[in-house]
C-alpha cells in the first residue's frame, strides 16, 4: 500500500481547482489499487507519482490525469509548442517524449503526457 503520510503532513491540495487533500488521497489509493504506485517529492501543492504498471489504454489514463490535474498540460506539456517555435534546441532527453506527437494537433499536450507515462512511468502533479 502506498505511503500517504507526507500527503497528510503537507495537506497537499489543488484548492484552486477544488481538489482537496482527501480528493488526492482517494485518487492515489485508486491508482495504487489499479496500478501500484510510489509517491515522492511531496509538498503542499505538488507530488510525483511512479506507476509500477500501466493500463493497456494509456490515453485514457492521460485524460484522467489531465482532468484531475489540469496544470500538467495547461501550464506544462501543452506549452511545448512555444518552446519549439522559439527555435530552442530540444534536449536529447525530450526527444522520446515527442516521438509521434502531432504538434499541430489541439491535443498535442495530451499526446506528450501519454508518451511520458509510457517512457518514464511517472508523472509530476501540481496545482498552481
Amino acid at each position: 500500500m502506498v505511503n500517504l503520510e507526507n500527503i497528510k503532513i503537507y495537506q497537499t491540495n489543488g484548492i484552486n481547482y477544488d481538489v482537496t487533500t482527501e480528493d488526492i488521497i482517494v485518487k492515489l489509493l485508486d491508482w495504487d489499487q489499479k496500478f501500484g504506485i510510489t509517491i515522492s517529492n511531496v509538498s503542499y501543492d505538488t507530488l510525483t507519482v511512479y506507476f509500477h504498471n500501466l493500463p493497456n489504454n494509456v490515453r485514457i489514463m492521460a485524460e484522467e490525469i489531465y482532468e484531475f490535474c489540469p496544470d500538467i498540460i495547461d501550464q506544462g506539456y501543452g506549452c511545448m509548442d512555444e518552446i519549439l517555435t522559439m527555435g530552442q534546441k530540444i534536449d536529447e532527453r525530450l526527444k522520446p517524449l515527442l516521438q509521434g506527437v502531432e504538434m499541430n494537433s489541439p491535443d498535442f499536450g495530451l499526446q506528450i503526457l501519454e508518451n511520458v507515462l509510457k517512457v518514464k512511468k511517472k508523472v509530476c502533479l501540481w496545482w498552481d
